[in-house]
């Protein structure tokens, strides 16, 4: 079952960010720079074989949601995706916000959760959810804050712009990427 295999795997090697002793030691053997190159290269291969996966994974449809959720939920996805950019980028908005990659992910969970009515969507939106919220408590328990330097306001709006191409883009060849069209759901 590779699907499976794939959601393990993620979630074991997100256990190492969370854990100061061996993330030390992983930047510590690479230096922290090419830790974060190899543990994002890492998390695309295992996201590849999730996708990969996807649909050798025999799933069974609980109901069909309604319109309306899935509409609501290509509403959820932009500041899921604004908050995925913040995360990354330098920006004035990660200064006001803890841990965006983190609530973007519990956004990401919901919208899905109410979008689709199947198994394979139950599983990978329910683990994700409930990880995203005990990683934020484990961060929340450190702590620590991390001070983020002040940037030009222009920063922030590079920020939004990039956020509501992505947006676009993933909408419109979501069903090239995830095998799933939401793009008709605009105009539904």
């Amino acid at each position: 079952m590779l699907y499976l295999s794939a959601l393990g795997l993620f979630f074991l090697v997100h256990w190492i960010p969370l854990n100061r002793r061996h993330r030390g030691r992983f930047v510590e053997r690479f230096g922290e720079k090419r830790y974060r190159l190899l543990f994002r290269l890492t998390i695309i291969s295992i996201v590849a074989m999730g996708v990969w996966g996807w649909s050798d994974f025999p799933n069974v449809y609980f109901y069909e949601p309604p319109l309306y959720l899935k509409q609501l939920h290509l509403l959820i996805m932009l500041p899921t995706i604004l908050l995925w950019v913040v995360a990354e980028v330098p920006n004035n908005i990660k200064r006001k916000v803890r841990h965006p990659m983190l609530y973007g992910m519990l956004l990401w969970g919901v919208g899905h959760l109410l979008a689709n009515g199947d198994l394979r969507s139950a599983l990978l939106f329910t683990s994700f959810l409930a990880y995203t919220l005990w990683a934020i408590q484990v961060s929340n328990r450190r702590k620590e804050r991390v001070a983020h330097p002040q940037r030009p306001f222009r920063y922030d709006i590079y920020v939004c712009s990039a956020a509501v191409l992505l947006y676009v883009l993933i909408a419109r060849f979501h069903d090239v990427l995830f095998g799933m069209p939401v793009w008709p759901y605009f105009f539904a």
